[in-house]
């Protein structure tokens, strides 16, 4: 009955999104082209990450690192600027990747493919200023997938093509108060994010609610399933996190705070049903001692726990970790700890876990677990310190240890965890949009031989719209 009773919101929700998507070309045509430009951007994505210190934060590397894009059809955008809001503030996006992933495990086992493909997605304006809609579509399309090397995400875990629109949504919205959007999309939000470290992210069916009200953010969420990175399906988010039964949703709720411009505080709590409940709090500071040199500061706190029926165990564990960031002339320096309680490893099944030590092969919330990071980066274009320079080019090193884990079904212990990581990253200057990327880990685990993780990435990415 409860099934029953979750299953028929998720029926109403979708046909209302395919009645608006139907009906908005139609009624857009209604509209004068001397309507107000919209408020905020045109394309009525989810509210971003919170706010704070950027994605590759104190010592990880970001997922991600798009490049400058070009305005590919600059006159056809030119030529839309007569017609209504709906129509001239469409945005229509283009990213290709190709991506070679190769890593040798410490078990006489690898996983290697070379994939090529990406996604387009296409944005509205917004109809009467209210109203916008959109979708993306997702490929990755396997070039060399040996069928014994399965296992590196690119592709599904039968080494084959990815070919989904992971993203089918409509949206509504009052001012820069509420944006209700409605069906598949990407959500960015604490625990529950994109992921995007392979060929293609996750992405989500859910409802959605989210606004600011001066330096407030909020972001609500009723998430029911999640299509996985590797996987052309949408599955139900109890699924994704390894439980069995009928599935069950999650419903997130979270605030960001800006009091003042160099701090942000932020506060969700994403509850599984059934499952666990994670709340997950984080302050980070920024403080410009001049023009050349910032101080950055964060910590954060994550407390998880098994609710309802329990479906993946009875645990309650917890993750604490700070970490700072010396900014100077390009020159990045980075350090950060983390330390998880005993009872369980922090469990993140919808996304990259948030901490400021996850590394390209391992996150450091393992059970018991002391761990401690540096990272070193520096900016070959902004950078001052050298002197040439080479825009476009930024090079980073990490190192991460994770001491005293254990087993926590057992309590034994296990060995010391050590990854040391490169990241080269390079946006061509002669072709705008256009992002080579060299991804190099090396991790020892105890096992007498060493994980050997490589990784070649070139992007592509153009507004052609």
């Amino acid at each position: 009955m409860i099934t029953s009773a979750m299953t028929e919101p998720r029926r109403t929700v979708v046909v209302i999104v395919l009645a608006m998507l139907a009906l908005g070309p139609s009624v857009a045509l209604a509209q004068t082209a001397a309507e107000p430009a919209p408020m905020t951007a045109t394309y009525p994505v989810r509210q971003d990450a919170p706010a704070g210190l950027p994605e590759d934060d104190l010592v990880r590397s970001p997922d991600v690192a798009p490049p400058p894009r070009p305005e590919t059809f600059p006159r056809l955008k030119e030529a839309l600027s007569t017609l209504p809001p709906f129509f001239r503030d469409t945005d229509l996006k283009l990213r290709l990747r190709t991506f070679y992933f190769n890593r040798q495990n410490d078990n006489d086992t690898a996983s290697e493919a070379l994939a090529t493909g990406g996604w387009i997605q296409y944005g509205s304006g917004w109809l009467f200023d209210t109203f916008a809609m959109g979708a993306t579509y997702y490929g990755s399309f396997p070039l060399y997938a040996p069928d014994d090397r399965g296992g590196s995400l690119l592709l599904t875990p039968g080494q084959g093509e990815i070919s989904v629109f992971g993203e089918a949504w409509g949206a509504l919205r009052y001012k820069e108060y509420a944006l209700l959007k409605g069906y598949r999309q990407k959500i960015d939000d604490g625990y529950v994010n994109p992921q995007d470290n392979r060929m293609v992210p996750n992405t989500f069916e859910a409802v959605t609610l989210s606004g600011k009200f001066d330096w407030v953010k909020y972001d609500l969420g009723y998430v029911w399933n999640i299509k996985p990175r590797d996987s052309n399906d949408f599955i139900p988010m109890s699924r994704q996190a390894g439980a069995r039964g009928g599935g069950r949703p999650l419903i997130l709720s979270s605030l960001t705070l800006t009091p003042i411009e160099p701090l942000t505080v932020y506060a969700g709590n994403f509850y599984a049903f059934d499952v666990f409940n994670t709340a997950f709090a984080k302050a980070e500071y920024t403080y410009t001692i001049s023009k050349d040199l910032k101080l950055q500061f964060g910590l954060q706190y994550t407390d998880q726990r098994s609710v309802g029926d329990q479906r993946v165990g009875d645990f309650t564990t917890w993750n604490v970790g700070a970490g700072m960031r010396i900014v100077w002339r390009g020159l990045s320096l980075g350090s950060a700890g983390h330390f998880t309680g005993d009872d369980a490893s922090i469990a993140s099944p919808w996304g990259t876990w948030p901490g400021y030590l996850s590394l390209m092969v391992t996150d450091f919330d393992r059970a018991n677990e002391k761990a401690f990071g540096v990272g070193l980066k520096y900016d070959f274009g902004a950078g001052t310190l050298l002197p040439f320079k080479l825009p476009g080019l930024t090079v980073q090193i990490l190192y991460a240890q994770g001491n005293d884990r254990i087993d926590p079904g057992s309590r034994a212990a296990l060995p010391t965890t050590r990854e040391g990581d490169l990241d080269i990253i390079y946006n061509v200057q002669a072709i705008k949009g256009l992002s080579l990327r060299f991804r190099n880990g090396y991790v020892g685990r105890g096992n007498g031989d060493v994980v050997k993780d490589f990784r070649i990435i070139i992007n592509y990415e153009a507004d052609l719209l």
